[in-house]
């Protein structure tokens, strides 16, 4: 029975070399999508599209996806809001107002030369007519950062209807001011205006971007949120690969 033994050993070393190949072609496939879901989710800013105003859209509990609170005004003006920022609007036939109450927002003014577009900010005051800014009302200081278009910065004490002669500082496209309580002391300097690179203005403004977040989560969740939420459809090559799990927040996979 010495051949019967030796055909049964090949056989079952025949039977672990293909568990062993089939095993190596799941991790490759599995290699594939979560590279090709890091692949897409570093190219978000091009595909992603909210489908709704909320903060956050949950699939189960281990799968988000996070975007700004938006706000589209009576005017045509658009508000986005960082995480739980807050604002007060309050428009009259003289001035757009807006209050940050706290937090960070970005404004995308409608032209209208009738009626100046203002953003107050604790002590500072940003002055627009039809521009693109965000303005964050931070604990030592108010930063603002210009978009497009012009705005005026100015002490909140000052008359925001009237085109302010001397402001603090007008800032324009590409450029950024943080203005600190020593600026708005009578006879400080002004506070310096500096240019932004396009690479620190997308990041300064990565908030703006919709992004995914998994924590934990099998891949086929990770593959139904991505065709959920985007125009690019993805599939599991393998229902196998559905159960791997896989981690990344923003831009970045993490597992």
């Amino acid at each position: 029975d010495w051949p019967d033994r030796t055909a049964t050993a090949a056989a079952v070393l025949a039977a672990v070399e293909r568990r062993v190949q089939h095993r190596r072609r799941l991790r490759r496939r599995a290699a594939v999508a979560v590279a090709s879901l890091a692949l897409l989710v570093v190219a978000g800013t091009t595909w992603f599209r909210p489908t709704s105003f909320s903060p956050a859209t949950a699939l189960a509990t281990r799968a988000t996806v996070t975007q700004p609170t938006r706000q589209r005004l009576t005017d045509g003006s658009q508000i986005e809001l960082n995480g739980d920022a807050r604002v007060l609007v309050e428009f009259s036939p003289a001035v757009r107002r807006v209050t940050i109450v706290r937090g960070e927002a970005h404004f995308e003014v409608a032209h209208d030369t009738a009626r100046p577009f203002v953003v107050v900010a604790g002590e500072v005051w940003v002055r627009a007519v039809g521009t693109a800014f965000s303005v964050r009302l931070a604990p030592r200081d108010v930063n603002v950062l210009v978009t497009d278009g012009r705005v005026a910065v100015d002490r909140a004490s000052a008359d925001p209807v009237a085109t302010p002669a001397q402001p603090l500082a007008f800032v324009s496209k590409g450029a950024a001011v943080a203005v600190a309580p020593a600026d708005l002391a009578p006879h400080a300097p002004a506070p310096a205006v500096v240019a932004v690179s396009a690479p620190e203005i997308a990041q300064r403004l990565a908030w703006r971007v919709p992004r995914l977040e998994f924590n934990d989560t099998p891949l086929r969740e990770a593959v139904e949120l991505f065709n959920r939420h985007g125009d690019v459809r993805l599939s599991l090559a393998a229902p196998a690969l559905g159960e791997l799990r896989t981690s990344c927040k923003g831009s970045r996979i993490d597992s």
